[in-house]
Parts: C-alpha cells; sequence; structure tokens
C-alpha cells in the first residue's frame, strides 16, 4: 500500500507525484542531507550519563534484518546483545544474544537495574515456519544488576491454556505427546516495565489465545507479577487482539500499545490505551484513527508529554514518526471531534499533512520531517522513543528509505543509530540530532538512560496507585471479594458514533454499494452508525460479552470451527430499556434530555462491548472496542457513545445513581427488548445468564419452516432468485486466519457470505461484488437496520431512508435501468413487495420473538458453528471460550499489615457456569488443625453472591502460599497462586 489518504487527507501535489514513483534519482538510493561523518564514532554532547541498549546485527546494505514490530511482534535475528554504553564511549557487553536474542530494556526507578526480554533461541532452524516463525523456546524476563552484573531470570514459560477448549500439556506448548494439542511455538513473555511497589508489567501469550483476527500473532496480554515472578495476574482480559509493552506513567497509570481490530475495523489498527496497574480504569489515549497505522512505541517525557510513535505495519520494519501530546486535564475533553477537518494538522514529511478523527488535545508532529506511511523515507525513520534527563528523548532513527517495498527503492537497509532529541524541541531535521552511537556493522536499537527516574521526572518514582480494594465499599452491590463489577453510563444521547466523513446526500454515513475504495471510514476506521437515525430512535443497551480464541494449533480439534463477521463469540448478556418515566412523564437528566442512564452487574474478567439498539432491538451504532471490570469495580463513566471529544455527563444525579433504580444482574438472567400483541416494546427475561444467536440451531428452523416453500431450488423462478434450501456446503470466499473452519452450507452462504456475488441478483456496481460491509444482498455485516433480509421479516424498510432518498435500478440486478443520469456509486435497495412470507403463502407467519431472532443474529455477526455435523462438535460457536472468574481478595499479595483472619475467595463465570465442586484451595501453612497441602475447599462458607471465606486463626506468616482454583462446566480452569506475608 502506498502512502494512503485513505479518506482523511488530501495529498498535495508533491505528495502525489512521490505515491506515483517519480521520485528523483537521488531518493532512489536513499541519500539524505544530515551531515554523517561523524557517524562511526560516540559524540559526547550533552549526555554525561551511561546508556543501555540492544546492539542488533546488521547485515549490510543489501540485506534487511528483522525488527519485532506489531506485525511480528515475537520475530528477531538471533545474536542481539543487551550493552553499556559509556559517555567516554567505552562499551560492555552486559548480556550476550548468543543464539537467542535480547529486546525490550526498562531500566529501574533507582537506575541500577535492567529488565529485559530474551528469546532463548531464534535460529532460523528453531523457528516455527507454519506458524508465523515463532520461536518454539519462546522469551522470558530477566533483570540484571548492572553493578554487580547479577542476572536473574524472572518468567519461567508459564504457559496455562484455557483446558476446556483443548487436550493440553501445560507444561508443553511445542511437542507434547501424540493426541495433545500444541502451539508449535513457545511463550512469549515480553515487555517487562517495573512498576512502583516492586510489581513488573508485561505481556504475555500463556493462555494460548490467536487473534480473532490477523495482522499480528500471538495473542499477547497484560499480566502483572511480583519481583521475583510471583503473584503472576493477568489484569486485563479485555485484550483478546493483543497488546504491547507496558510503559509507565508518572500518575502510575500504564499506557499500552493495543490491537484494536474488534468487530469489523480495519485489523491493522493499534492504538495506545491507558490502565491502572490492577486492570481497572483504563481508557483510549490515542486510538487508531489513522487509516493502516499503528500507534506504537512510546514514552513520557520530563515535561510529562507523551511521545508516541505511529508507523504503518510490517513493511516499516517499525520505523515511523513521533507525534507529541500533553496527557489531558482532569476534567476537560481528551480529544478533538470525530470529523477529521476539526482536528490540528499532522505535519509529516516536511509538507504532508494527515489529519485524524479524535486526535488528542495539543498533538503535534515531533518529527515533521519524515512520515510513518508505507513508502520510502527522504531522511529516514525513527523508532523507539526513550525519555531522558533535561527532557531530551532518546531515539533510534536510520537513513534511507526505512521500507521493505521498492516504493520507489528499498535501499539502503536500515542502518540504526541511537541520536539525542535535544530539550523536547520539534526537530524538523535529522541534521538537528545529536549523534550517540552508530556503528554500521550493527543496529542500535532500545536506547535506555541509565539514570535515577528522578533524573528524568523529579520524583523518586511514579505514585503508586490502589491495588484492587474490592473492600465492599465501591457499591453496595459489591460486597468484599466480590467476583463481579458494576458497569454503566450517564447517557446515550451523547455520541459521536457517526464517522463524519462521506457523501453529503448521505448524511455523513457511506455509501450502501460503491466500487471506490475507502469511501468512508464508517465500521472500518471509526464510526459504527447503522443507518439514519435520531437520538429519540435509542430505546435499550445491549451488552455483549465476548470470547478468546484459543489456538488449537495442532492436534485434536485444529483450528477455529465457528464462522462470524469478526470471527469472534458474541453472547447476549442483556438488553437493558433506557426510557424512564415517573408520574409527571418522561425523567430528564441534568442536561434537559430524557435520562439515558443504566447500570448492570456482570462477571468480573468478562471482556464485553455495546449496541445501542431502537425499539426493535436493531442495532443503531456499536462500540468497536473490547471493555471489561476488574472484581469490585464500578465503571460508570464512559459519558456516553465513542463521546471522545465531549465532557460526559455526570452519573451521580443520574436515575441510574439513584437507590431506588434496578440494576439488572446479568450473571443470573439475560433481559431481552420484546413487543406485547399491540407491538409496542416490551421486556422478556431469560433466566440464564448469556443468550446465543446461531444460524443451525435458531435460524435455518425458521427458514425451513416458512421460507423455503417459495425460496427453493425446485422453483424455476424462486423469489429474488433466492435459493435457501441448498445445502451444499461451500467454501466461505473471506479470507480466514489461523487454520480456522471455512465451509458453511448454501443457505447460509446465500444470506450471509456471498459478497462475490456468485448467487442471485448481483449489484449494479462495476465491480459486479456486494461491497462496503455488505456480507451479500440481503445482510449487511452487524446492521440488521441496514440488511434486506431484515426489512423482508419486518415488512418495513428500517434504515431510516426512503426509497425515494437514492436511486436504485427498476429491474433488480441490471445497471442499465437506474435512472438516467443517476451515479451507480450512490445507488441502494429498496424495499418492495410484502412482509416474508407474504399473508397469502400458507405457512406460518414469523412471531415477534423469530423476527428479532433474526435481528439479533445479523447483529452478532452472522454465526454459524462450522462443527455442527462434523468431528469436531462441542468445539465450535457454543464452546465457552472463557476462564472463569477467580478473585482472592484476602491474603493479599505481599505484605498483609493487618492480621490475616480468613481467606476470602470469589468465583462466577459469564457463560457455561461454575463447575459444582470444583472449588480447590491448599495453603503451605497449618489451618484448622490440618497439614500443609491439605484441601481446605469443604471449609468454605458462603459469604455473599460467589464468596467463600475460610476463617484462619491470626497467625505471623513471614512467607506463605495459598493456591486456589476453580473450574467452569466447559472444563476452563482458573488457578491463583497467593504468595504473601503478615508480620
Amino acid at each position: 500500500m502506498h502512502r494512503s489518504t485513505a479518506g482523511w487527507t488530501t495529498a498535495t501535489p508533491r505528495q502525489k507525484a512521490r505515491i506515483a514513483a517519480t521520485l528523483a534519482v537521488a531518493l532512489l538510493v536513499g541519500a539524505v542531507c544530515a551531515p554523517r561523518a561523524a557517524a562511526q564514532s560516540y559524540t559526547p554532547g550533552r549526555v554525561d550519563y551511561d546508556i543501555v541498549y540492544v546492539r542488533q546485527p546488521r547485515y549490510g546494505d543489501a540485506r534487511e534484518t528483522t525488527w519485532p514490530e506489531v506485525f511480528h511482534p515475537g520475530r528477531i535475528d538471533p545474536g542481539a546483545d543487551l550493552m553499556l554504553l559509556h559517555p567516554d564511549g567505552r562499551e560492555e557487553i552486559l548480556f550476550r544474544g548468543g543464539d537467542g536474542a535480547v529486546t525490550d530494556p526498562f531500566v529501574s526507578f533507582d537506575g541500577q537495574v535492567v529488565y529485559f526480554s530474551y528469546f532463548h533461541d531464534v535460529r532460523p532452524s528453531e523457528l516455527n515456519g507454519q506458524r508465523e516463525y515463532l520461536s518454539r523456546r519462546g522469551a522470558d524476563i530477566f533483570r540484571i544488576d548492572v553493578r554487580t552484573r547479577e542476572v536473574r531470570q524472572l518468567t519461567h514459560g508459564g504457559f496455562a491454556p484455557n483446558l476446556g477448549a483443548g487436550t493440553w500439556d501445560d507444561a508443553n506448548p511445542v511437542d507434547p505427546a501424540p493426541g495433545t494439542n500444541a502451539l508449535g511455538y513457545g511463550v512469549l513473555n515480553l515487555g517487562p516495565c517495573p512498576l512502583p511497589g516492586g510489581r513488573i508489567a508485561f505481556t504475555s501469550n500463556r493462555y494460548g489465545f490467536t487473534p480473532p483476527r490477523g495482522y499480528t500473532a500471538p495473542t499477547l496480554q497484560l499480566f502483572v507479577m511480583d519481583e521475583d515472578g510471583s503473584n503472576v495476574t493477568a489484569i486485563a482480559p479485555m485484550t483478546i487482539g493483543s497488546a504491547l509493552h507496558p510503559t509507565i506513567l508518572r500518575d502510575g497509570r500504564i499506557m499500552f500499545s493495543s490491537f484494536e481490530t474488534q468487530g469489523i475495523r480495519d485489523s491493522r489498527l493499534w492504538g495506545l490505551w491507558t490502565i491502572q496497574p490492577d486492570g481497572r480504569a483504563w481508557k483510549p489515549l490515542v486510538s487508531a484513527f489513522k487509516a493502516a497505522s499503528a500507534f506504537h512505541f512510546m514514552t513520557q517525557r520530563s515535561d510529562g508529554q507523551i511521545v508516541a510513535e505511529h508507523y504503518y505495519n510490517l513493511n516499516n520494519n517499525g520505523f515511523g514518526a513521533y507525534m507529541a501530546f500533553p496527557l489531558p486535564e482532569a476534567g476537560a475533553p481528551a480529544f478533538h471531534p470525530a470529523v477529521p477537518a476539526d482536528n490540528p494538522e499532522i505535519v509529516q514529511d516536511t509538507t504532508w499533512r494527515f489529519q485524524m478523527p479524535f486526535t488528542p488535545r495539543g498533538a503535534y508532529a515531533l518529527t515533521p520531517f519524515t512520515h510513518g506511511d508505507d513508502n520510502a523515507a527522504d531522511l529516514g525513520k525513527v523508532t523507539h522513543p526513550s525519555a531522558a534527563p533535561s527532557n531530551d528523548v532518546l531515539t533510534v532513527w536510520t537513513k534511507g528509505p526505512a521500507n521493505d517495498l521498492d516504493r520507489p527503492s528499498s535501499v539502503p537497509r536500515v542502518d540504526a543509530g541511537i541520536y539525542l532529541m535535544p530539550s523536547g524541541r520539534v526537530v524538523t531535521h535529522p541534521s538537528e540530532l545529536i549523534l550517540v552511537k552508530n556503528d554500521p556493522a550493527y543496529n542500535e536499537a532500545w536506547p535506555r538512560a541509565l539514570v535515577p527516574y528522578r533524573a528524568i521526572h523529579g520524583v523518586e518514582a511514579p505514585a503508586q496507585l490502589p491495588w484492587l480494594p474490592n473492600d465492599g465499599r465501591a457499591h453496595p452491590l459489591l460486597p468484599a471479594g466480590t467476583p463481579f463489577g458494576l458497569v454503566g453510563t450517564s447517557s446515550m444521547y451523547k455520541r459521536e458514533s457517526a464517522p463524519g466523513h462521506g457523501a453529503r446526500a448521505f448524511d455523513g454515513l457511506d455509501e450502501f454499494n460503491t466500487s471506490e475504495n475507502d469511501s468512508s471510514s464508517n465500521w472500518a476506521w471509526q464510526g459504527a452508525d447503522a443507518g439514519k437515525y435520531a437520538n429519540g430512535d435509542i430505546w435499550a443497551i445491549r451488552l455483549v460479552a465476548m470470547e478468546p480464541n484459543t489456538h488449537r494449533s495442532y492436534g485434536p480439534h485444529e483450528g477455529i470451527h465457528f464462522y462470524s463477521f469478526a470471527n469472534e463469540r458474541l453472547r447476549i448478556l442483556g438488553e437493558i430499556p433506557l426510557r424512564k418515566a415517573d408520574g409527571s412523564g418522561p425523567v430528564v437528566d441534568a442536561e434537559g434530555n430524557p435520562d439515558t442512564s443504566f447500570l448492570a452487574k456482570i462477571p468480573a474478567d468478562t471482556p464485553f462491548t455495546f449496541q445501542t439498539i431502537d425499539r426493535d432491538g436493531l442495532v443503531l451504532n456499536m462500540s468497536q472496542t473490547w471493555h471489561q471490570v476488574r472484581p469490585g469495580e464500578v465503571r460508570t463513566d464512559c459519558g456516553g457513545c465513542h463521546a471522545h471529544s465531549q465532557a460526559p455527563l455526570a452519573f451521580e444525579g443520574t436515575a441510574a445513581s439513584r437507590s431506588g433504580y434496578q440494576v439488572w444482574d446479568l450473571s443470573k438472567v439475560t433481559p431481552l427488548v420484546s413487543h406485547d400483541q399491540a407491538g409496542q416494546p416490551s421486556l422478556t427475561v431469560v433466566p440464564s445468564a448469556v443468550v446465543d444467536v446461531e444460524f443451525y440451531r435458531d435460524i435455518r428452523p425458521i427458514l425451513q419452516r416458512s421460507c423455503v416453500s417459495c425460496h427453493t431450488r425446485a422453483s424455476a423462478n424462486p423469489p429474488g432468485t433466492l435459493v435457501l434450501d441448498d445445502y451444499t456446503m461451500h467454501t466461505i470466499p473471506e479470507l480466514r486466519y489461523n487454520g480456522g473452519s471455512t465451509t458453511a452450507p448454501g443457505d447460509y452462504m446465500r444470506l450471509a457470505a456471498d459478497s462475490g456475488a456468485e448467487w442471485g441478483l448481483r449489484p449494479v456496481i462495476s465491480n459486479g461484488e456486494w461491497r462496503q460491509t455488505n456480507a451479500s444482498r440481503y445482510v449487511r455485516k452487524f446492521q440488521s437496520r441496514r440488511s434486506l433480509l431484515a426489512w423482508k421479516v419486518f415488512g418495513r424498510r428500517l434504515d431510516g431512508w426512503t426509497n425515494e432518498d437514492h436511486p436504485t435500478e427498476r429491474v433488480a440486478g441490471d445497471s442499465t435501468t437506474l435512472p438516467a443520469g443517476a451515479d451507480r456509486n450512490l445507488a441502494d435497495l429498496d424495499f418492495t413487495g410484502t412482509i416474508m412470507p407474504p399473508a397469502d403463502s400458507g405457512v406460518p407467519p414469523l412471531s415477534a420473538a423469530e423476527k428479532s431472532m433474526i435481528a439479533r443474529w445479523i447483529d452478532l455477526g452472522a454465526p454459524i458453528d462450522t462443527a455442527n455435523g462434523t468431528g469436531h462438535e462441542g468445539y465450535g460457536w457454543f464452546l465457552d471460550d472463557l476462564r472463569p472468574t477467580l478473585e482472592v481478595s484476602s491474603p493479599r499479595a505481599g505484605v498483609n499489615t493487618s492480621p490475616l483472619s480468613a481467606i476470602r475467595i470469589g468465583v462466577a463465570d459469564a457463560h457455561s457456569g461454575i463447575r459444582a465442586g470444583s472449588l480447590s484451595v491448599t495453603a503451605d501453612f497449618v489451618v484448622a488443625g490440618r497439614p500443609r497441602g491439605a484441601e481446605l475447599a469443604d471449609l468454605a462458607r458462603q459469604a455473599g453472591d460467589g464468596i467463600y471465606e475460610i476463617p484462619l486463626v491470626p497467625q505471623s506468616l513471614p512467607r506463605a502460599t495459598v493456591r486456589v482454583s476453580v473450574s467452569d462446566a466447559q472444563g476452563n480452569v482458573t488457578r491463583v497462586e497467593r504468595v504473601f506475608s503478615v508480620p
């Protein structure tokens, strides 16, 4: 992909010329203007401190090296060493890479210890070419005391897959015994980041997940452990895409890069998020709204500003451009509006500028001489920013194209060195960088100032935030030790869910089926509106649970055995009506709008998202990211739908914040929007924790009963040429990843997997395909309001427009019958004929519940269990692929300053439920007269919803361990090993 405006910017003539590859001959060889006479020697300059860095191999100007980046964070060349560079230019090897490789160094707050990741063996013979060339030996986290050179390994693999989702040997992810599942690659423990209070954040694939969609491998999630490697805790179960490089902020939060490919967003998007070290209060810092770009590699300068890199994945080897911005002020909107034109211009490549929705306020280009796009750079590119004293930033810069493709050239290959960006100043040309180290025989990477935290930030360490209190004080519905959390919001009228871009005739929404590439951001980059609607159409909020995908890479039931538009399992937690009334009429909020607040109780550590729905239960818009609450957490601060640039309405004072409000317990029941006999909205409450909708079980029976009598192969002219009794298995044409099953029957294909228009009436655009977010003529992905199938079963057009608003061909599928002069790219479908099945068809009509079932099926991604009728039964759509929630709130990890009177445990499960009798508790000290290691679960007494306590006699415990495990009905096991002490 050339540097693409992707609908966000207008290229200058100079930019268009570059895209057309008509650069001057000098650019073909990557010539630059920056002085390079001292490139091979250390230049003292302003640097009077030691620097640690990674010395990576370099293979000359003609052969590229492998740099870990968002596309392949687990790949690196062997022989990368951890180096110590002194101010006088002398250097020492702190840790040799050998057959492995060092990466991700991070300096302790006292400036004496360096944490780093080490790939044990990345020689070509030890990589699995069938699995993204990941290392069979994996990677672990180490620390080295620079004074004594003492090295300690802190992690040792730690493979812990979902045991109910496969047959696993959790001691061997690579090559276990026959009949056992395997990843075929090792556990990657990466990105160590020290935290105040003696903990370390890191990322790991130890749970054995694969991203729902491609463009990275494997799924890395956020964990925190103690300094000695104990008390490993998953703090972000919601990161089922992937996460990289946790980085501590001065205020105690962690910022990290997150794979933002939820739903049907472009699968190359990475943004920056923040989260507290215990997993609470996550929020976006820079969301991925620059088309096809990753925000990754970041630091916080002395002045508190964030420096973040953005780059196009894969082809740039992680090199790009820097943007800087301050952290938002408390109470102020953090971002500019959704419309790109209302956002600041970020200068790239001296003259080119990009604008993107929701740019952080105060953002500006820190390196305007370069860019982060997928073509050669005139003046090189940068990567690996790191804060240094005096508001300086250490950086890696390479001359030349810094791109693997001939756009217009890929040589000379990366020749990276360490440079200083002085005093927080904007660098307008590489000659303004101060050379620190550039040996052409190596690539220097990951520079870190070996100084105390105070030397950069003026304080001894970042703020230490409280660790998951869960003490019963957050809300009466969350007693101490609860495994649940509360989620809500103040107003659904506060929304910026429209894409803010597109043809004006469509009110800013995307055209129905244009042949134009990137004509709108809707559902792909920014925005997720399903048609034209007003705030008055908002009726309820749907909470949707989400599950990761276990990577059964090899062995029994290999692959993924379901299909949906997002390749992720979505299950309904509940649909909560938002409209409220009292004796005097509608309840209004503090801004004078109808009160649309809500509050719900859900199992903690369960990824979920939101869908706003109308009176028919059809999606109006959808949040396109994962959410979570931790045990005992209350989240009511989102303030609306995508409303990033607005000051949120305070939750306090809304109807949902008052004591009389009915808080739905979505761990026990699932409320669903329904209709009474008069057609008025009502509510049906299903006595289960989740509700699934799936094609074979729920949709096909409706089709067979009420549709196939007309829509049959036996008819020479089935209505609309739609055949719904073809059960021949076909290959789903959409590219799937990770070995997923790719076949489905003909009835499903025609409705939900016919983007190539292989069956039935064809689209009128020149491409001859169903494009944009259309899965077929009948279904638009996640948008039942814009789906012809839903229109026909409801008996009316549902998307907010009329047939007359847009041109439509007179004869379906015949572009020559469009109105004279009409642009076929503006054509849509009309609702014609009658409700289906017609009243005189002789088959039973669809009930209100069945119509809603079809709409929910579309809005959940049209899932189909491709394990149905195969040897993979039970490993498809209905597989519970999320381990149960297990909260050990007492004892606390580390030092317990109060006497320990009980072991307190909270258990919950959002899908299959907790397996009776599966709780296990042991201790390495005597409890109730039972010896060390004895089972204690039978001593547990219920102390609340999902909360159990085992009484203890207070005693001094210098170092003790409690081990707890529990299983869900699927067989997934969660284990907690709590290491603690009591004075």
